[in-house]
């Protein structure tokens, strides 16, 4: 078993070397245009390979900051934001361990720039999720519900430790983008149709459903989606439909 690195700098220089693998992990996990992917991937390897052994001080640990937080920034806003989400969370998640422990409570005070550093880049993730949970165009109530829900939880599991590690007033900033996209897709959710479920009592093809429900059988890929159906000729006797209406 490795000993725990032995300073405030080496701490940092060790959650540096992780978080970079996490947010590679991320661009990896991401469907994402090529450019944008090897870009993360150069700048993470960059970060593993040079900045993190060379960091002499908290100067280094926040241009490694920057660099984490930039790229999981890039890698989130260069796809669609319906994938971009859950990648978020699980990166953010990820962040959780990589800042180092110790049996010993003198160095584990030590590693409290690594712990800012590990927390800076999970705000960046969740920043960036909450946003993308926004973007997303829902196409049901409860999916824009759910989203917001989400939010909430990942704000509040967070919260503590970014008051610890970064103070209120950065704090501040990620309660912000919880409170306005959460407003925003209340909003959203008020707009939609809700799930509904639908009692056909025998198998009819994809589209004679979508004609029935909406009028329009270019609907019935929606259909088979939602329930997952592989085949537009036999959807089950019961699906769920959003309700007609307003889409």
């Amino acid at each position: 078993m490795a000993s725990p690195p032995s300073s405030a700098i080496a701490g940092a220089a060790a959650a540096a070397s992780r978080l970079a693998d996490v947010v590679a992990d991320l661009a990896r996990a991401l469907p994402i245009p090529t450019a944008e992917a090897q870009a993360a991937s150069s700048a993470c390897r960059r970060i593993g390979w040079i900045s993190a052994p060379r960091v002499l001080g908290p100067v280094d640990v926040a241009a490694i900051a920057a660099s984490l937080v930039g790229t999981v920034q890039a890698v989130a806003r260069a796809g669609e934001a319906a994938d971009a989400a859950a990648g978020l969370y699980a990166a953010a998640a990820a962040t959780q361990g990589c800042a180092p422990s110790s049996a010993s409570p003198a160095l584990t005070r030590s590693y409290s720039l690594a712990r800012a550093l590990c927390v800076a880049v999970e705000m960046a993730c969740l920043g960036e999720a909450f946003v993308a949970e926004a973007r997303t165009g829902f196409a049901d109530r409860q999916s824009a519900s759910a989203a917001r829900v989400r939010i909430r939880a990942a704000y509040d599991g967070a919260a503590d430790r970014v008051a610890a590690a970064l103070g209120q007033d950065v704090l501040a900033i990620l309660d912000t983008a919880a409170r306005e996209t959460s407003a925003y897709l209340v909003q959203e959710a008020a707009s939609l149709q809700p799930v509904i479920r639908v009692d056909a009592a025998a198998s009819f093809p994809a589209a004679s459903l979508a004609w029935s429900l909406y009028g329009d059988p270019e609907r019935a890929g929606e259909l088979m989606d939602r329930n997952a159906v592989g085949t537009p000729f036999h959807m089950p006797a019961t699906i769920e439909a959003v309700s007609p209406g307003k889409r």
